[in-house]
């Protein structure tokens, strides 16, 4: 069984599509914490123990920050390099983009940092030519075609593997913070997905960005890191707690930034 995708047998989770008991969560936390708080008393392990359990809130942050931020490096450098990829390749190092390729190189100037003999586009590389009408067709070709296999791509995985990868997030995550429960969109398979798509359909060109998708990734960062933690991993209440502090002000912002370009009112 998958724990981070299908509820604990016991732990009194709830079905699918449905809403949590925030009462009942509150509840089920304070008398967890009561208990910890009174087995402190009796033994050194216990109190070990108790200190941890505080302490826990402060480095499952810490984790959220380390990986949404790892995550969002990744997708931004990714982007940069295969939106380079559909105008050209680097003879030095393919995994250079355009502007670290010609920062590597000795023989640019400062007013045409842009240009380097490293740097060839593929009419360059397939007829060794960047002159002419036809070298212009052959670039031209290859942006599009590396642009429709990006979004072709991006398209297929999302339907194959994640189909809650698809979209923003936004409304989705907004419906999840109020209590709604939909299994499976804050999971691992959503996060890899999106991650990978997302690098994919910003380097195809789509007219998206990458702003609402990322507060998507981070939740599911924090949903995933909630199950390494008892305290979280039982508690539907405290879980959204996590992932409503933890990306509270990406959310925030780009909450502000989603509800002004959709609402005209």
């Amino acid at each position: 069984m998958d724990f981070l995708e299908e509820p604990i047998p016991g732990v009194g989770t709830y079905d699918d599509f449905n809403t949590i008991d925030w009462v009942r969560e509150k509840s089920r936390d304070r008398d967890r914490h009561r208990e910890i708080t009174n087995k402190s008393k009796e033994s050194t392990w216990a109190l070990i123990h108790s200190v941890s359990d505080a302490f826990s809130g402060w480095l499952l942050m810490l984790l959220i920050g380390l990986l949404s931020g790892s995550l969002a490096g990744l997708i931004d450098i990714s982007a940069h390099w295969m939106t380079d990829l559909k105008e050209g390749i680097c003879t030095g190092g393919f995994w250079f983009n355009h502007e670290h390729c010609c920062w590597n190189s000795e023989h640019v100037t400062f007013e045409e940092r842009d240009k380097c003999p490293e740097w060839n586009s593929w009419s360059q590389l397939i007829i060794s030519t960047d002159e002419g009408a036809f070298a212009y067709i052959v670039n031209y070709f290859m942006y599009v075609l590396w642009a429709l296999l990006f979004a072709f791509l991006a398209v297929s995985l999302v339907k194959v593997f994640a189909p809650y990868a698809c979209g923003s997030g936004i409304p989705e995550i907004k419906t999840i913070l109020s209590g709604f429960i939909i299994r499976g969109y804050l999971g691992k398979w959503t996060l890899v997905i999106k991650t990978i798509t997302l690098v994919l359909a910003v380097s195809s060109g789509l007219s998206l960005g990458k702003e609402g998708p990322l507060v998507h990734v981070a939740c599911c960062c924090g949903n995933i890191l909630c199950h390494c933690f008892n305290k979280y991993r039982k508690n539907e209440a405290k879980r959204r707690e996590v992932i409503g502090h933890g990306v509270g002000h990406r959310v925030r912002e780009t909450l502000n930034t989603y509800c002004m370009n959709t609402c005209s009112c």
